[in-house]
């Protein structure tokens, strides 16, 4: 049955959706930017869209403006974004040509086309493709011309030497078309060049690198273009227990581990960097979306297990288009499709000796803005108004005018992502505020 999107909880100022009472760090699109304004991809729907076709057992998915669909014109209208994603059970690729076109490929085996338990994915948007053949100790090579996927080669072997591998788990690619590996069996990361040249990244010891991410100061959509977050490599290892940064060179940089990190249990699957190189992970113990920022601090946990509207099941591989923010994240028998949103948690109303202080945590940088509103919702007093505020900690304050009379009053909060949703979905809370 199709999962179509629900409404309840909504309403609409001046052509923003406004969200209450729901999860924001992640929202699903705004009306009309999806047929049928469908935001799971349910066995249902890749039934229709692509016969015979069975989500099995779904591994690593990644995605890229290619620039076969780039208009330099028109980038506001570079909406085409071009997936791929691995059908590990079923040994083969399956992706989109276009906004309506879903095809497949791939078999099983060990030779051209063909793959063994599959399970991370890799685009660039010059069209190259790579796929982490886990079964067969390889990568595999492809090219997505923006009409079709082409098969290129194959390289690796089993082994420990350069450009072999014991069961590769993940791959990605930085702008420059270096793809890295996590070479996982070997417990290391290796990196070939444009040239199919391989090299081993000198790091820390890895135990089991199984998920990778990459993100670079030469990219065409990057917050950071210089300085410690511009170059980063993200790196899972540890059964899903340690999640940490280093540099491009392998340099360690920051790390988080299981036992750090709230609302177990933990089990960390796949992870992408966004626009402003935080970090987002899926969490196949707990089904969820677990949120960093840069430095990899915990930011927040969005979801919970469920089939329902902000659950998974089992989420998998995830992929972050920087440009608008899209996000992909694959589940046990399904896809779903998010934009980065905004979120105010743990708002909260403290008198002082002047008035009140707001406290509250953004879990995504975004405009803010802020009213006291009276008891017929009528505002009194503006605290912010369309303030470009960092993700973090912040507070806002309210000294009540003298001849103010003391009675009931409420602080409405409204956040709105910088990019992604920004215009089209806003979250407002509203907290009840009394003046004695």
């Amino acid at each position: 049955m199709l999962v179509f999107f629900i409404s309840a909880g909504l309403a609409f100022a001046g052509g923003v959706k406004i969200l209450r009472n729901v999860p924001s760090t992640f929202v699903y699109p705004a009306d009309g930017f999806l047929p049928f304004d469908v935001h799971r991809g349910t066995q249902t729907l890749l039934s229709l869209m692509l016969p015979g076709c069975s989500f099995s057992d779904p591994r690593g998915v990644a995605c890229a403006l290619l620039k076969t669909d780039h208009d330099p014109r028109q980038p506001q209208n570079d909406v085409v974004v071009t997936c791929v994603g691995v059908n590990s059970g079923a040994d083969e690729i399956i992706y989109n040509v276009g906004l309506k076109d879903i095809r497949r490929f791939g078999s099983p085996g060990r030779g051209e086309k063909q793959f063994r338990n599959p399970t991370g994915a890799a685009i660039h948007p010059d069209g190259r493709v790579a796929v982490a053949d886990t079964g067969n100790n390889r990568i595999a090579l492809l090219h997505h011309d923006g009409l079709r996927l082409e098969w290129v080669r194959a390289v690796g072997k089993a082994g420990d030497g350069p450009g072999e591998f014991e069961g590769p788990l993940g791959v990605a690619y930085d702008s420059q078309g270096d793809l890295y590996v996590a070479d996982t069996g070997n417990n290391r990361i290796q990196v070939m060049d444009p040239q199919r040249h391989f090299r081993v990244l000198d790091t820390p010891p890895l135990d089991g690198p199984s998920a990778i991410a990459v993100i670079d100061a030469h990219e065409a959509w990057t917050f950071y273009q210089q300085g410690p977050y511009a170059n980063r490599l993200a790196v899972i290892d540890r059964k899903g227990t340690r999640l940490q940064t280093l540099t491009l060179d392998g340099r360690p940089l920051a790390q988080a581990t299981a036992d750090q990190m709230p609302d177990p249990p933990v089990q960390l699957w796949g992870c992408a960097f966004d626009y402003y190189g935080n970090l987002v992970a899926t969490d196949f113990a707990a089904s969820a979306l677990r949120k960093f920022d840069k430095d990899l601090h915990y930011v927040v946990t969005f979801g919970g297990p469920g089939g329902e509207d902000f659950q998974f099941n089992e989420p998998r591989g995830i992929a972050i288009n920087h440009q608008f923010g899209q996000i992909l994240v694959a589940e046990k028998e399904s896809v779903q499709y998010f934009w980065n949103g905004a979120d105010a948690v743990s708002l909260k109303a403290e008198e002082t000796d002047k008035g009140f202080r707001f406290p509250f945590f953004l879990t995504e940088r975004a405009f803010v803005d802020a009213d006291i509103l009276d008891q017929a919702g009528n505002p009194v007093t503006a605290l912010a108004k369309n303030q470009d505020l960092e993700l973090g900690d912040w507070n806002l304050a309210w000294t009540p005018a003298p001849s103010l009379g003391k009675g009931d009053y409420s602080l409405r909060l409204r956040v709105m992502a910088t990019y992604s949703s920004r215009e089209r979905i806003a979250k407002e809370i509203t907290l009840p505020v009394v003046y004695k």
